[in-house]
């Protein structure tokens, strides 16, 4: 099965491309370059194609029609409504803010002619989509794992600039040292993640949603699973995790995602 994954998200598309292609099931990735993550994980894995504009990457998309067998969105319901007419059996993989806003687009997704299955990748989407797929995220356990560095003692939170505060009234709260990074002005190149998590005594993993006021995530992100690969305890929503569950480990999610895709082709 050949797999064309439209939008990422936190490189989740990329991470699930490069491990599909490994598993015999050549995928790629295509975004639009001003959405495109800035942690550059299509750089990394060298299997994102940038777009400059919606419309170049629809013409892209429909140069490709009949060179893949199915076609993931990610959160990019613009253009499955667009693309729809492909006849391309699709899958949509719900990330959070969307769904989180707009609990009807659930509805209005599995509307479309051709989506076949959804995915939500946090257990609290489910509460808006309740038929969906959990699509649990994967880390790729080659890049992140226990490195022989020698740590400095202090915890690490990165968020985005304007949940900055919010981090910090949550970690003040903990009483514990810790550096809250700005990743919208101090970004790490996806490569060099690992060293940092590995630099460091822990990680808060504070995830706030852009609403009046931030809500804040009641899941793991990205990154404290990314931490937790590298050996480094992680504080979430008011809890201590030592171990890495391995049901995130990319193989093992990349074989569960080619199972239920071909169960739908």
């Amino acid at each position: 099965m050949k797999v064309l994954h439209i939008g990422d998200h936190a490189g989740s598309a990329a991470i699930t491309a490069n491990m599909c292609s490994k598993l015999g099931h050549p995928s790629v990735v295509t975004v639009v370059k001003d959405t495109r993550d800035g942690w550059d994980h299509g750089e990394y894995y060298q299997n994102v194609a940038q777009c400059n504009t919606e419309d170049t990457l629809v013409k892209v998309v429909e140069n490709l029609d009949g060179d893949y067998d199915h076609i993931v969105y990610h959160d990019y319901f613009k253009l499955a409504v667009e693309l729809d007419y492909l006849n391309i059996p699709s899958s949509y993989m719900f990330h959070g803010s969307q769904l989180r806003g707009n609990p009807t687009l659930f509805r209005k997704v599995n509307e479309l002619e051709n989506i076949v299955n959804t995915f939500v990748t946090t257990e609290d989407l489910l509460k808006y989509a309740l038929t969906a797929t959990l699509f649990v995220r994967p880390v790729d356990i080659d890049l992140f794992h226990p490195m022989d560095v020698e740590r400095e003692d202090m915890g690490l939170c990165i968020t985005h600039e304007r949940f900055i505060d919010d981090c910090r009234a949550v970690i003040d709260y903990e009483d514990d040292d810790v550096t809250v990074v700005d990743r919208d002005a101090n970004n790490t190149h996806y490569e060099d993640m690992p060293e940092l998590l590995n630099a460091v005594r822990s990680y808060y993993d504070i995830k706030f949603q852009s609403t009046h006021p931030p809500y804040m995530v009641p899941e793991m992100s990205t990154t404290g699973l990314q931490a937790l690969a590298c050996g480094t305890p992680v504080w979430s929503n008011s809890q201590w995790f030592n171990s890495f569950p391995m049901q995130h480990s990319d193989e093992i999610v990349c074989a569960n995602f080619l199972n239920t895709l071909m169960g739908e082709v």
